[in-house]
């Protein structure tokens, strides 16, 4: 079983590893487009009527396709003042508790996303500049971010019960309580 566990853990431990490979190349993208733009706005005087839009739309990509690895590298933005002051196996419990909210989130992030997503498929949308991009492609990166990021916390979870299991063995906990 323990096999099991790792295999999937690794497998999305992959899968936002690719989805932050995705991101960067988004982000290469962006600093091109924007140089691009940049160039040909100020000195050729003749800007182009798609870049702000993609740039909108890469920003997003960016945001949502990095945030598994950046939460699987624990760098996310956290309210630590109060936390710090509770004992390990305290704070390894509500990091789970919380985990478990944020799956929720994702969940439902994902599935209203998803929904989104269809329906602009199936009605066909597109923005409403000159550049017509078709949305649910733009609708379709937030519903995969979520999940990418819903997955990677239960692999967080999974770290975190594993931690608790090692403290109650007699184990010693690691000094800023994040298990891993």
């Amino acid at each position: 079983m323990g096999k099991i566990l790792r295999a999937i853990a690794s497998g999305i431990e992959r899968l936002s590893w690719f989805s932050e490979i995705l991101a960067e190349i988004a982000l290469a993208g962006l600093l091109l487009l924007v140089s691009h733009e940049v160039f040909v706005r100020y000195v050729l005087d003749r800007p182009t009527i798609f870049s702000v839009e993609i740039s909108e739309y890469l920003l997003v990509f960016i945001s949502v396709m990095s945030a598994g690895w950046v939460l699987r590298e624990d760098r996310h933005v956290r309210m630590l003042a109060l936390v710090h002051i509770l004992p390990k196996k305290v704070q390894l419990f509500l990091d789970i508790v919380t985990s478990i909210l944020a799956i929720i989130f994702c969940g439902v992030l994902t599935w209203k996303g998803g929904q989104t997503a269809i329906m602009a498929y199936v009605g066909d949308y597109h923005s409403s500049s000159l550049v017509n991009f078709p949305l649910w492609i733009a609708y379709s990166f937030i519903p995969f971010g979520a999940l990418v990021l819903g997955f990677q916390f239960i692999v967080r979870i999974g770290e975190r019960i594993k931690s608790l299991l090692w403290a109650d063995a007699g184990g010693e906990l690691e000094s800023d309580g994040s298990g891993s």
